[in-house]
């Protein structure tokens, strides 16, 4: 049963980065930002399955998100582990099974990468943009991933239905 429920959650995973790296980025001239799916299910992730199992799945979700998307080798990585971590101990008190909570929780996560993003730019880590450029970017990706956060689920309990976890 947890076998098949993890599977469910790393083939969504695997459709979550392919939709990520290839298709959302052409959304960002229309809406402005670039949801991050990945954020979503890493904060899934880290309510589910929050120990180390988890860590390390949140880890190559991160590493193929930098890989794919063409970012500094280790950003994006370290955010998700961040987000990963603080969800994982929100893990005992907020509930898996609706969009509501997983919505607030996204969003603030969301702020939360916002906020490690802006500061890795502003030590100069992740590259030279402005750091408030990229909180404000970030913000409003914390924002579309919070809008997004219920489809995502939707797409976990299907793959969860799939491989008979129910």
């Amino acid at each position: 049963m947890m076998m098949a429920s993890a599977l469910a959650t790393a083939w969504a995973a695997v459709l979550v980065l392919l939709v990520q790296t290839t298709l959302l980025p052409y959304l960002r001239p229309i809406v402005g930002v670039t949801p991050n799916l990945v954020l979503v299910l890493a904060v899934y992730v880290g309510l589910r399955y929050p120990g180390a199992l988890g860590a390390l799945g949140v880890f190559m979700l991160g590493y193929f998100l930098d890989t794919f998307a063409g970012t500094t080798l280790g950003f994006q990585t370290l955010g998700l582990l961040l987000v990963f971590a603080i969800a994982s101990l929100a893990s005992s008190t907020v509930r898996t099974d609706s969009g509501g909570p997983l919505v607030v929780v996204v969003f603030a996560a969301g702020c939360f990468d916002a906020l490690v993003e802006a500061l890795l730019f502003g030590l100069g880590i992740g590259g030279t943009p402005p750091w408030l450029q990229v909180l404000g970017y970030g913000l409003g990706q914390a924002a579309s991933a919070a809008l997004l956060a219920p489809f995502v689920l939707r797409l976990v309990f299907w793959g969860e239905h799939i491989f008979g976890a129910e």
